[in-house]
């Protein structure tokens, strides 16, 4: 199935905050936020509605690969941005400043049909390096392995390559625009495999989750996390840093932790 196709193109709410003296915002207050497609998926429209019920601070939104939302950050296009991709150690030299405010794994999924439920590692760097090609080869039918994969650009890709490939080239069937569409390829393609970031329990039901080394992705040991970060230019201030407020609060740590997702610092 390798190569017969090029491209295809979170519901959690916060709890309730008491945030007034944290907020000081003017209702006409606006936001120039660039998140990640991964980070977008934790911290979503409902979490944003109540950031800006609470805060008077509306959101403008834009949602893209880390990169994108970073080099919209560095091009003063927007006043804050999300990241699920470490920043380049040479960007402190300019000021930016990374805060971290939570680890969230990145899953392997199939379709909800596919009987196998447990992968090794091995196998799983070997399906993506194109060498495992058949279900059978991990104890399934004899079906052909389905690959999807988001984006080069986006941190998913990335995270992935490096984490589970070692680096190696990622070879697939389909590749998606945006990292967060795999699970709707993978919940419409039989026989396919993909890996994404964590998110709410809503959307994860749409296709199998599966565990790695027979490690469940809320193991402590489970292999593959990643780290969601905000990036502002200098030390957080005004809207930007009642955002990270905002994440940062018990209520929203509570509300990742419900998720599967570890909030930061721990």
């Amino acid at each position: 199935m390798h190569n017969l196709f090029r491209s295809i193109i979170v519901a959690s709410a916060l709890g309730s905050l008491v945030l007034t003296a944290v907020f000081p915002a003017a209702a006409s207050d606006v936001l120039r936020y660039s998140s990640s497609a991964q980070v977008r998926d934790v911290f979503h429209d409902e979490s944003l509605s109540r950031f800006t019920k609470m805060s008077g601070i509306e959101v403008d939104l834009f949602v893209g690969s880390s990169s994108t939302a970073l080099h919209r950050l560095f091009n003063d296009v927007c006043d804050i941005s999300s990241t699920a991709e470490p920043l380049a150690p040479s960007h402190a030299d300019y000021g930016y400043v990374q805060t971290a405010f939570c680890k969230v794994p990145l899953i392997v999924i199939t379709n909800v049909q596919t009987p196998v439920t447990d992968i090794s590692e091995t196998q799983l760097r070997d399906i993506f390096a194109g060498t495992i090609t058949n279900w059978k080869e991990l104890g399934g039918p004899d079906r052909d392995i389905v690959t999807i994969v988001p984006g080069k650009d986006t941190a998913a890709y990335k995270n992935f390559s490096l984490l589970a490939l070692k680096r190696f080239e990622v070879k697939y069937d389909f590749m998606a625009y945006r990292s967060t569409m795999v699970v709707t390829a993978v919940h419409r393609i039989p026989w396919s495999i993909s890996f994404i970031a964590k998110g709410a329990a809503t959307r994860d039901k749409a296709v199998r989750i599966m565990t790695v080394n027979g490690r469940s992705y809320a193991d402590a040991d489970y292999p593959y996390t990643q780290t969601f970060a905000f990036v502002t230019k200098g030390e957080p201030a005004g809207g930007a840093k009642a955002l990270i407020d905002y994440a940062l609060s018990p209520e929203a740590r509570e509300a990742f932790k419900k998720n599967g997702i570890t909030p930061l610092p721990e």
